[in-house]
């Protein structure tokens, strides 16, 4: 077997990618009845889960990396089984975007209607189903924008589901950083809160997320793949696998590491005043010691990486 091949397989396994042939099956008639009888106005927290293809992860994924340090967005095609949201494939949009926020415009909508039209004609029907967007360095999460954007999108398509994707940790750690979400009624308040939420969110975007942290709720994510999308993914790892093998994960996430010990400092001093985050020392140091486990996590494997490349090949 072939390094690449190895390489590959290894990727799939962290992944946790899953074959599934019979989840392409669409039917119409079901999709129109599931969206007339809306089964999740019956509950805040209806859909569990999110499965999304692997090509349309590497689509995500690709676009994410083209945007570099600003944000992307893009609307994603699929269909609902009940409480599991099915996601096949991505439409990229060109919105106006910067490093903390993007903004659709007239124009790219324009481009969308276009690319629905042009996927009609070739049997391409189905339903659009949710967007995603990147969080380029600092992790998948929902900030107040996002939050008004997809609770807009509940209210005129009612299932529809928010998706983002961190392209700096995914090829940082070589394990796709990615999140699903639903937004909560307005109104509504969950019982539960989870305590660990913020762990790896920079300092700078702690208020944000602990102001909007309790408008929504994480769906469970698994990728999947059929032997068509296993021998296209397959097919451009091998074709970029000298590319992928002469990059350095220090050198080209040098700026990433560099935020991130300087963020862990800041957090060892900072002071957690927002009710989300639990009371007292204690807290607060457990905070501590994961965010430093995280960043030494990311940073071992950063360093194995390197030294087995210069064992290999030097």
């Amino acid at each position: 077997m072939q390094v690449e091949q190895v390489d590959f397989q290894q990727f799939v396994e962290r992944n946790n990618i899953l074959a599934d042939e019979s989840i392409y099956h669409f039917n119409q008639d079901e999709q129109n009845d599931f969206i007339d009888k809306k089964p999740w106005d019956s509950s805040p927290n209806y859909f569990k889960k999110c499965k999304i293809s692997i090509a349309a992860v590497i689509k995500m994924l690709i676009h994410a990396c083209l945007g570099k340090n600003n944000e992307v967005m893009g609307l994603m095609q699929g269909r609902c089984d009940k409480e599991t949201f099915i996601i096949y494939d991505v439409i990229y949009l060109n919105a106006e975007a910067s490093e903390v926020n993007v903004t659709l415009t007239p124009e790219a909508m324009g481009e969308y209607v276009q690319m629905i039209e042009m996927l009609e004609t070739v049997g391409r029907v189905h339903p659009t189903v949710g967007w995603y967007h990147s969080h380029p360095s600092y992790g998948c999460w929902l900030s107040g924008t996002d939050v008004q954007n997809q609770r807009l999108q509940q209210m005129g398509y009612g299932a529809f589901v928010a998706v983002v994707i961190d392209p700096i940790r995914t090829m940082t750690n070589q394990k796709v950083d990615i999140g699903a979400f639903r937004v909560y009624p307005d109104g509504y308040r969950p019982l539960k809160q989870n305590q660990d939420d913020n762990i790896g969110i920079p300092t700078q975007k702690i208020k944000d997320f602990g102001a909007y942290h309790d408008k929504y709720y994480s769906l469970d994510i698994e990728i999947f793949s059929n032997s068509i999308d296993s021998k296209i993914v397959q097919g451009l790892w091998e074709r970029y696998w000298g590319v992928r093998l002469s990059q350095s994960i220090l050198e080209d996430n040098q700026l990433y590491f560099r935020q991130c010990l300087c963020d862990l400092k800041d957090k060892c001093f900072i002071k957690y005043d927002q009710p989300y985050q639990g009371s007292g020392q204690q807290t607060n140091e457990k905070q501590q010691i994961k965010e430093a486990q995280k960043f030494s996590v990311e940073l071992a494997g950063a360093l194995l990486s390197e030294t087995v490349k210069q064992i290999l090949f030097q």
